[in-house]
């Protein structure tokens, strides 16, 4: 198939197949990256009928089209190539405060013993589980407590911020990205800042007991304490961590207004 026929049969379709076409090059990078649209749990038929049915209430619904019209395939390619460029930027911060709590939580469980309670026999999986636990929780959260719709608020007015072909890769759109991944990164480590304080003074006391007393053998204890006491500190401060990360899904649409205001 040659160029011409490709050009033929793209004026044959019309704008409105191309308008969906990017809209959904946009919303596919976020529907695998957030966990709100799908993220790594869902299935990929999942995701890709959601994305395609966000794209066509985008444009049908919403109005959301193309400025200028498309000449030639190579053009409807950079275009395309353009907005999932710009939409795996927007899946990244709008991922970034459930990334925030899976590094937290794997932070807690590298003090505690390397997830001591993933590397149980016959679980069949050495993955985090205070990470999967608080990214879990956050997700529950947000859907259940009404932050749901702020997070997809801010995604579909990004189309209004940003239009369709509008998007120019700029340097400060991408230290913009970079600037909230280095935030998300400090969340992660406040939210396990307490435990792994805690696990650390166990390890001290230990230390000095053992010192104390040389002929009380403490090795044996430390594990357990740090997992037992770990997890109890997790478990009574578990609201003030949710409510560290909670602000950090409703500093979202703003983040994603600033992308927006770089990125055009």
């Amino acid at each position: 198939m040659n160029l011409e026929l490709l050009g033929f049969q793209l004026d044959l379709l019309g704008p409105g197949v191309v308008a969906v076409a990017l809209c959904a090059a946009r919303l596919l990078p976020v529907a695998f990256l957030c966990p709100l649209l799908g993220g790594q749990a869902s299935p990929t038929t999942v995701k890709l009928t959601l994305v395609l049915s966000l794209s066509l209430f985008l444009h049908r619904v919403a109005g959301v089209e193309l400025p200028v019209a498309v000449e030639t395939p190579l053009q409807l390619v950079a275009l395309v190539l353009k907005e999932f460029v710009y939409g795996t930027s927007v899946g990244l911060v709008a991922a970034l405060p459930f990334d925030a709590a899976r590094m937290g939580g794997r932070f807690i469980d590298l003090f505690r013993g390397t997830s001591a309670e993933a590397s149980l026999p016959m679980v069949g999986t050495r993955e985090s589980a205070a990470g999967d636990a608080l990214y879990q929780l956050l997700v529950g959260l947000v859907v259940t407590g009404g932050l749901m719709p702020v997070v997809l608020s801010g995604l579909v007015r990004g189309f209004g911020w940003v239009r369709l072909g509008a998007y120019v890769p700029t340097e400060a759109a991408v230290l913009h990205v970079v600037g909230l991944a280095g935030g998300a990164m400090a969340t992660g480590l406040a939210v396990g800042a307490p435990v792994v304080a805690a696990t650390m003074a166990v390890d001290c006391l230990l230390g000095l007991a053992s010192r104390a007393a040389p002929q009380v053998n403490l090795q044996d204890v430390g594990a357990p304490l740090r997992i037992l006491g770990g997890g109890a500190l997790l478990w009574l401060g578990v609201g003030l961590l949710c409510e560290r990360l909670l602000a950090g899904v409703l500093s979202v649409e703003g983040a994603l207004l600033l992308l927006g205001e770089a990125a055009r």
